[in-house]
């Protein structure tokens, strides 16, 4: 069984991901690049991390380090628990030191395991090992003090991932037994078109975007955003998407609306109530809810739409208000089957053998 873990991500979710391994016995790393010095060196100080809200206790990694020479070699798993925006910098940095046969995990996948590999066929990494991406991510939490995450929810450690090539997803929920309980997703495709920030986060944060510049870090998308006019648009997201992904001959996973259905009668929901109080932001637009949400699902739902025959008006809409907004092309420039290396003239069908 793995028991070397490293946990990139100097965030919310990888002091919270570094806390729970921690407190479960795994010999933990937790590492970052110099831009979240700060933030390892509080761990530090401070003796390990606190968890508070949905979680309770103090997770001590067994090293806290910005030095991917130490966080990296010798760990058998490696959890990348960043935004997507920060998939490349990473796989940049991790390159000249991972070894033959650890599990990357990419946490939420978002399409990171082309940009990794990618990475690493430029490099000429020569290690043997797998990439593997996790539908959605481990858990809501936010940083809430220096080494003290709060959680939303407890640590769900089920869930489904699915490698880059698909053929190796057996072996990694193999390994990965006793640390998580995954099951497997057909390709890294599913995982990512069933995203459900895709449709809780996009349309409400845009149709939002007048009351976040004005409140600021005073915002919060669970409590005000989720108004009927609002709720009616990421209906229509969620019929489009639904849509395709029965084109791709996949089955929706869950009700993707059961959040936004759960806070909108909060007092018949107690079991959401440290989500709703705790949850908060975005505190802008510059953020990674439109940046990963548009630039990664939202993007490639609609690029296998238009490949599959099919189209997505409502969302390809809030993709271009929102890069009206943050002065980017997430529709072009998101990653779409185009920008993932299968050209135009490829057929869905052929691009799925190829994964």
């Amino acid at each position: 069984m793995i028991e070397r873990i490293t946990v990139i991500g100097g965030g919310s979710t990888g002091h919270m991901v570094a806390a729970v391994m921690s407190i479960r016995g795994f010999h933990v790393t937790l590492t970052d690049t110099q831009a979240f010095s700060k933030e390892l060196r509080a761990v530090e100080e401070l003796g390990g991390i606190q968890l508070r809200g949905a979680m309770r206790g103090t997770g001590v990694p067994q090293k806290v380090t910005t030095d991917p020479a130490q966080a990296i070699p010798g760990a058998e798993a490696i959890f990348v628990d960043v935004p997507a925006d920060r998939h490349e910098e990473i796989a940049r940095w991790i390159a000249p030191y991972v070894e033959d046969g650890q599990h990357i995990l990419i946490i939420p996948g978002n399409l990171g395991s082309f940009v990794f590999r990618r990475v690493f066929e430029e490099l000429g990494v020569k290690a043997k090992v797998t990439l593997t991406e996790k539908e959605g991510n481990f858990g809501p939490c936010r940083l809430s003090a220096p080494a003290e995450v709060t959680t939303g929810f407890p640590l769900n450690l089920k869930g489904k991932i699915a490698s880059l090539p698909a053929s190796d997803t057996p072996k990694v929920i193999e390994a990965l037994t006793g640390v998580v309980e995954y099951t497997a997703n057909r390709d890294v495709f599913e995982g990512v078109i069933n995203a459900g920030n895709v449709i809780n986060h996009v349309a409400s944060t845009i149709l939002s975007a007048a009351e976040i510049d004005h409140k600021g870090n005073r915002y919060s998308l669970f409590k005000y955003a989720f108004t009927p006019s609002v709720v009616h648009c990421i209906e229509k997201i969620h019929d489009e998407r639904k849509a395709v992904i029965e084109a791709m001959g996949m089955t929706e996973h869950g009700d993707p609306l059961s959040m936004v259905n759960m806070v909108q009668e909060i007092d018949k929901h107690p079991e959401v109530h440290v989500f709703y109080e705790y949850m908060d932001g975005p505190y802008a637009l510059n953020h990674r809810y439109l940046h990963e949400d548009c630039g990664c699902g939202g993007a490639f739902a609609v690029s296998v739409a238009k490949r599959l025959g099919l189209e997505m008006p409502v969302l390809e809409a809030f993709l271009g208000v929102a890069g009206a907004i943050n002065d980017r092309d997430y529709i072009h420039g998101g990653r779409t089957l185009e920008n993932l290396g299968f050209p135009a003239d490829m057929t869905f069908e052929e691009i799925c053998k190829a994964i």
